[in-house]
């Protein structure tokens, strides 16, 4: 059924050399028996093709990822099969257990919820911080404060019962970071004391130089796709609540989510969300995850496709931003001129200071290669003492 279409001028030859002159273009929703479904363009006529309601050709089997005739009457399509080969992967892989962490797929609640695993086996008595808020401007108060009203109404922030939580066991500090380059300001937990009691693995963590070359390598045809606030789609098992409760306007909280700022925050959902990738090869693929981002080679299959594919996971993410068309891409401004992908840092590297210390020219050599990661050289002979997940280092002195 032609969901809508319009008139153009377009005319075919079969291959009988029969002319066939068409009304318009339109797009039609074809829905397998099965289950599975795809949108396609199509001709529209006024009298039916070779004698058929619906001539299906080679754009329409490609978007049906291919077809397998066994018999007559044994047809399969491409995405029927990905189909089962997804169904019998969630039912089979519904858990994942880490060094630092487990995650659990609830397919009934939808939901995935994690419980970090603690260094000594349990967890401390209690945290002995009894701050509940560190000091922020005030012109960022109230979009703060606003924020986090958002969060009680969104559940993600639940009263503390005693009788229903337990005793307190910890008060995590809020603070507000204003984000310049988004021009937002967001709500953050200092969970320094809760991270002392945690071991962290972090011998696979991705670091964004490599990630930014691996996509460069990807051409031109792209688009991506960012999961919409994905620490805080990842639910924290009930029994952890009271090891990270917050006192909000005088009244005391549970946070019901993965806190940013949690030593195992990054890892879990790129664990997740590579999990849920892999459950369909050709999906896996084409998308390239670099924690809650993920770049899509429409080559291979469409952002579309992929996002699909992780919402019928409880992965939601946010609209698809084609690259060609200019996009912010893990940090780094993106956008197609002349038949090619163009990237450019927004940060400005800071003058040569008059006086240069080692640790001037450490931090210069840092500005360097963050802003130009793809020159691997720029850091040549600097030993980073430590890198953060985004690949920022910190140079030692």
């Amino acid at each position: 059924m032609c969901s809508r279409w319009k008139k153009v001028n377009v005319s075919m030859t079969t291959m009988r050399g029969e002319r066939c002159e068409c009304m318009g273009m339109g797009e039609v929703h074809v829905q397998l028996l099965s289950g599975p479904s795809v949108t396609m363009r199509a001709l529209v006529m006024r009298t039916r093709p070779l004698g058929f309601d619906f001539v299906m050709g080679m754009n329409g089997i490609n978007a049906l990822r291919g077809v397998t005739v066994r018999s007559l009457d044994n047809v399969k399509f491409g995405i029927e099969e990905s189909e089962v080969v997804t169904a019998a992967a969630t039912a089979l892989q519904r858990n994942v257990d880490e060094k630092d962490f487990g995650v659990t797929y609830d397919v009934k609640a939808h939901t995935w919820t994690v419980s970090w695993k603690w260094s000594s086996g349990t967890g401390p008595p209690r945290l002995q911080n009894t701050v509940s808020e560190y000091r922020m401007p005030q012109a960022a108060r109230q979009e703060y404060e606003n924020e986090l009203c958002q969060w009680i109404k969104d559940g993600w922030l639940v009263p503390y019962s005693k009788v229903v939580h337990g005793p307190v066991r910890g008060t995590i500090p809020l603070m507000a970071v204003v984000q310049r380059n988004k021009k937002k300001v967001r709500p953050v937990m200092d969970f320094r004391e809760l991270k002392s009691y945690l071991d962290v693995h972090t011998a696979d963590v991705d670091v964004c130089a490599e990630k930014i070359r691996e996509w460069r390598r990807r051409g031109q045809r792209v688009a991506l796709l960012d999961l919409r606030k994905a620490y805080l789609q990842i639910h924290v098992h009930q029994s952890l609540w009271s090891y990270q409760t917050v006192v909000f306007r005088g009244m005391r909280y549970c946070l019901t989510r993965l806190g940013f700022g949690l030593s195992i925050a990054p890892l879990v959902p790129k664990k997740v969300l590579s999990t849920v990738l892999s459950w369909d090869e050709i999906i896996n693929s084409a998308a390239s995850p670099y924690l809650d981002d993920i770049l899509v080679d429409e080559s291979v299959a469409s952002a579309a496709e992929v996002e699909n594919h992780l919402s019928r996971h409880d992965l939601i993410c946010k609209p698809a931003e084609r690259v060609h068309e200019g996009a912010r891409v893990l940090g780094m401004r993106v956008w197609g001129e002349r038949r090619g992908l163009f990237w450019k840092r927004d940060n400005n590297i800071a003058d040569m200071p008059e006086k240069l210390t080692r640790r001037t020219v450490f931090s210069l050599c840092g500005q360097l290669t963050s802003h130009l990661p793809v020159c691997g050289w720029l850091s040549g002979g600097i030993i980073p003492e430590k890198a953060c997940q985004c690949g920022h280092h910190f140079l030692g002195r």
